[in-house]
Order: C-alpha cells, then sequence, then structure tokens
C-alpha cells in the first residue's frame, strides 16, 4: 500500500481510467520512453529523468512532480526525477496552486531573487524535493545516463543534444502560460496536470 496523500491519489485514479484519451501516435512516443526506462533498470536497477522546457517554470517542474507520483502509484521502485530549462526563471506560482490543489503540500522555503525556492511533498514521511527554476545542466541535476524529457517545442527545438543523456524522448505539451491572468487559470493549469499525470501514468504502466 503506498503512501500518497490521500487527494494525490484520488486524482491518480482518475487519470488511470483515462488511456483511451490517448492518441495512438501519442502512446507510440510513451511506450518508447517507456522502453529506455526499462534498458536502465536491467542495466542499474535505478533510472534518472531530467524534464526539459524553456524556462523551467511550469511544464518540467509539474512533469518532475508526476513522475515521481507515478511511479509511486505502481509501485515501481529507484526513480529519479529531475526537472531543467534552457533559461533560468521561476516556479510559477500558478504551477505552484494547481499542484496544491491536486495535494501537494508545497511550503516557500526562501526567496531568492525572483526564484524562491520551495519544498514539495506528497507523502508521509519522506524528504520533500526542492523545487526552483535551474538550468537542465544545473549541479543539482544528473550528469549522465539520464532520459532527457522534451516538454516544450522551443527547448525541443534550442537542445537538439542534451550532454549526458542516454535518450532524448520529444513529449511537448501545450502552455498553459497563454492562459494566465484569465479566468479560466487555474482550471487550465489543471488540465495541464491531468494530462502529464494521465501520459506518465501510461509510460510507468509499460516499464
Amino acid at each position: 500500500m503506498n503512501s500518497l496523500f490521500d487527494p494525490i491519489k484520488v486524482f491518480l485514479e482518475k487519470r488511470e481510467n483515462e488511456s483511451s484519451f490517448i492518441s495512438e501516435e501519442r502512446k507510440e512516443i510513451l511506450l518508447h520512453f517507456a522502453n529506455e526506462i526499462r534498458k536502465l533498470k536491467l542495466d542499474q536497477n535505478y533510472f534518472e529523468m531530467i524534464f526539459v522546457c524553456t524556462h523551467n517554470s511550469r511544464r518540467s517542474q509539474v512533469a518532475q512532480m508526476f513522475a515521481f507520483v507515478c511511479a509511486e502509484y505502481l509501485g515501481l521502485s529507484g526513480i529519479g526525477s529531475y526537472s531543467g530549462g534552457t533559461e533560468v526563471t521561476s516556479f510559477h506560482p500558478n504551477s505552484v496552486q494547481a499542484l496544491v490543489k491536486i495535494g501537494f503540500k508545497i511550503e516557500k522555503e526562501e526567496e531568492a531573487e525572483n526564484n524562491p525556492r520551495y519544498r514539495v511533498s506528497y507523502k508521509e514521511n519522506f524528504l520533500p524535493i526542492a523545487a526552483y527554476s535551474k538550468l537542465y545542466s544545473d549541479s543539482a541535476n544528473p550528469r549522465g545516463k539520464f532520459i532527457a524529457v522534451m516538454v516544450c517545442s522551443s527547448a525541443d527545438e534550442a537542445c537538439p543534444f542534451v550532454p549526458g543523456a542516454g535518450a532524448r524522448i520529444s513529449l511537448p505539451y501545450s502552455d498553459p502560460k497563454e492562459f494566465d491572468d484569465t479566468p479560466q487559470v487555474i482550471e487550465k493549469y489543471l488540465e495541464t496536470c491531468e494530462t502529464i499525470a494521465r501520459e506518465l501514468l501510461f509510460v510507468m504502466d509499460h516499464v
């Protein structure tokens, strides 16, 4: 029995029944991703991935968190999930708010030149994840044998080669940024969370 916070479990239970929402073309990419994870687990019994987006602000941060919880939900051990950008900005407050609504516990650790650090928890009695915007090459991230997952098209184009990556997956998502300062803002950020969680559950379920 996993120890995820109950609201996160409920959220994932709903996503688990939505694999029909994923197109066949997308499933091919996700199965390739699962195969790369499987190869790493066979080789070294653990797997690491860096989710890369331009600003490391929205999609890459969300994907990093959901990789952890999807693996936990399915009982998949040995995961290391990280995120980074081609530029440093900040972990966007709307991303933080959406994750909190889903059931993550997030505390602001410190203000730091418009790039605050947060502590993100998703289960009891577990060291929180340090979350802040950083380059994908930041020293906090793995240096080699990781899977680089490009979650926005601009980072995908800007980084045709990611140094140290053992595999590179192009998995772009729509940017919820376009709904900032609109009445639908949190609804759209939650939709992004749902899409990412749905697809990462599919990946982890096929490892």
